[in-house]
């Protein structure tokens, strides 16, 4: 791994600027301020990463985005199915992973002021014609323009379920039996969700002398979210014959907190494609957090936006 260093740092500073070439450039439009009326993205790699159970990493596909019928108050909707588990390579029909989420929003502020804006110009594999240790080498160019940036302060709340296997490793009930009869169960979260977000949009486009037309057309939600749900746990392998499964045994043997928590960030292209020369955007999410008796986890995808009306 050390000598992987060197290019680490090659490769960072490759992402940082235009090494000093000048650029001319005009601005040809420069508009973040719009409503969102319709974005629709897909997500075809989404990984999520239960910090206390392998068997519970799965691969999903997933739809999300928003619909905002009237400018400032909108909808906000999430849906995720595993294509993949990894307790479905130990067992036989084991619980699939699903996510849905449906929820609304208000903008209570709103501000656009001009502020330096990257813009990606060219992006150039082993510029030089060689590698860097035997590795490829890539150069972004970029420079930045001031250009508007919006920004939106919301309110969200919304319904909230999530389904996952679960494995809890050593943790036994007061008999000092297994709680679960294969050692793999089954966790469903109904309930709400609700708290804060920050809504960002860069909408700029350039005419340089050396790089033709480029742009940052991007939006940006952060958001901050509690989940007030009820947890229910089940076992997919019990025998009817044997014991009947104590829920309120294995949650005691597992411990939770009171409520779930997360963080995340959604990014989304936003401009039509009579602009860009796009029919298709990148679009990716990230998010971080605890869900009751599920415990923490890590959660990241790659997609298309699929679908950007603005009005």
């Amino acid at each position: 791994m050390k000598k992987l260093y060197p290019l680490y740092l090659l490769l960072f500073a490759c992402l940082t600027g235009l090494f000093g070439q000048n650029v001319n450039y005009k601005i040809t439009y420069d508009n973040p301020d719009f409503v969102p009326y319709w974005n629709l993205n897909l997500s075809y790699l989404d990984v999520e990463v239960p910090f206390s159970s392998i068997d519970a990493i799965n691969f999903n596909a997933s739809l999300w985005g928003n619909f905002e019928p009237a400018e400032g108050m909108g909808v906000d909707y999430r849906i995720r199915r595993s294509y993949l588990t990894m307790a479905q390579l130990g067992y036989s029909d084991a619980p699939s992973f699903n996510n849905y989420e449906f929820g609304a929003y208000y903008r209570f502020a709103s501000s656009t002021k001009v502020r330096p804006t990257p813009i990606v110009l060219d992006i150039d594999w082993d510029a030089d014609g060689d590698a860097f240790n035997d590795e490829e080498v890539f150069q972004v160019k970029s420079i930045s323009v001031n250009a508007k940036n919006r920004r939106d302060y919301l309110l969200r709340a919304g319904f909230y379920h999530l389904s996952s296997p679960i494995t809890v490793d050593e943790v036994s009930d007061i008999n000092d039996m297994d709680i679960f009869a294969d050692n793999l169960g089954r966790a469903s979260i109904n309930g709400l969700y609700a708290g804060i977000g920050i809504r960002s949009f860069k909408n700029v486009f350039i005419d340089t002398d050396n790089f033709g037309d480029q742009f940052n057309s991007r939006g940006r939600l952060i958001y901050i979210d509690a989940i007030f749900a009820g947890t229910s746990l089940s076992d997919p392998y019990e025998v009817p014959s044997t014991l009947v499964f104590n829920e309120d045994a294995a949650k005691d043997a597992i411990g939770s907190l009171p409520i779930g928590i997360r963080i995340g960030m959604n990014t989304f292209q936003v401009e039509k494609k009579s602009r860009t020369g796009k029919k298709f955007g990148m679009s990716t999410n990230y998010e971080v957090g605890y869900r009751p008796y599920i415990g923490w986890y890590l959660s990241g995808g790659l997609g298309l936006t699929l679908v950007k009306w603005n009005r």
